[in-house]
């Protein structure tokens, strides 16, 4: 981002890294050595900030990942429902907590062990997923960023349709179904609508 002095207005800062001004809600990435437009957070299993272009396809990803490791529940519900058929024991109870120290103990087969397994895998990730995925949800229904949510602050919040436009693109509506949906953003990643203020609530 290198921008001269005839951008500046409210909320602009100096990026000491960078050695340029930054708009608002632009921040330095030290994994990516760039400041980047309205940036949410550095995501790891991407490998780049999750930001102002991309943004819409990390919460499709999101999306994806969330519908497959529902499905992947439902089918494996089978298992939980053998394991429990005889009740709530402890050595079904340990099976569903601790496979590999049932496996290592020679409590349960190796069978027994690979679905008990992947079902809690299953379980495990969905319960990961759809926090970071209804999280991520949340803000953008709030139109913030997750650095914004620490701070308390809504300076940018257009309402829940003019939140889903800012964030999705001008066809929100349709880039749930594919990422490959053209759906251009409104905004340059520079200038925002202000609806409140830019100082931290107390």
């Amino acid at each position: 981002v290198f921008l001269g002095g005839d951008g500046l207005g409210q909320g602009w800062r100096y990026c000491y890294t960078c050695e340029t001004h930054t708009p608002p809600r632009c921040s330095h990435c030290y994994d990516c050595k760039v400041c980047v437009l309205r940036r949410d957070h550095h995501c790891v299993f991407f490998g780049q900030c999750v930001g102002f272009h991309n943004y819409r396809y990390f919460l499709s990803c999101l999306l994806f990942m969330w519908s497959g490791l529902l499905y992947a529940v439902v089918m494996n519900a089978e298992v939980f429902i053998v394991i429990l058929k005889e009740g709530v024991t402890l050595h079904s109870v340990l099976l569903l907590l601790i496979p590999w120290i049932m496996l290592v103990s020679g409590k349960v087969s190796a069978r027994a062990f690979a679905f008990a397994f992947i079902a809690d895998t299953c379980v495990v990730g969905l319960l990961l997923v759809s926090a970071f995925f209804f999280f991520h949800l949340f803000l953008m229904f709030r139109g913030q960023t997750t650095r914004e949510w620490y701070s308390s602050r809504r300076p940018y919040s257009l309402g829940l349709l003019g939140n889903l436009r800012h964030m999705l693109g001008v066809r929100w509506y349709l880039c749930w179904l594919s990422p490959l949906i053209p759906s251009p953003l409104p905004g340059d990643g520079i200038n925002f609508q202000v609806t409140g203020s830019l100082e931290p609530s107390q």
